[in-house]
């Protein structure tokens, strides 16, 4: 083996080990920004309602974002995950609410509307009958 191919192996193996040490000492990610981001999900849900509309959803959410901060500390990779995913059910949680929110109100203007038409039905005069007074008859003259 030569001089020269010897150094340049030991400079790839010096290299390769310098590769490896510094991602062996980098930290590991935080999950700081999902967490937060979970949290202010899951309190929106629960403020618009969620638990009477929503609430396996919710519960999900609630659930996932429990296991992500106990994960925080020691297992920060599934922290993110199960943050991500607490803020997914959240957002389903809060799209759920709003959707049956909408049909609620729709159904509410819906029965307005027909009590309205009813109402405006009823106030009508009828058909005119021939003598000029609604709905009614001729009667015989004496």
């Amino acid at each position: 083996m030569s001089l020269m191919s010897t150094t340049k192996q030991a400079a790839t193996a010096a290299a390769a080990v310098a590769v490896l040490a510094s991602v062996g000492c980098a930290s590991a990610p935080r999950p700081t920004a999902d967490l937060a981001g979970a949290h202010t999900l899951v309190s929106q849900a629960e403020q618009s309602g969620a638990q009477q509309y929503a609430s396996a959803d919710l519960e999900a959410a609630r659930t996932e974002l429990r296991q992500a901060d106990a994960a925080a500390k020691d297992k920060p990779v599934i922290s993110m995950r199960l943050a991500q995913e607490s803020q997914v059910d959240a957002e389903l949680a809060l799209a759920h609410t709003r959707a049956l929110k909408a049909e609620k109100s729709l159904r509410e203007v819906n029965s307005g509307t027909a009590t309205l038409q009813s109402e405006s039905e009823r106030d009508r005069p009828g058909p005119v009958g021939p003598l000029g007074s609604p709905g009614t008859a001729p009667t015989p003259a004496q």
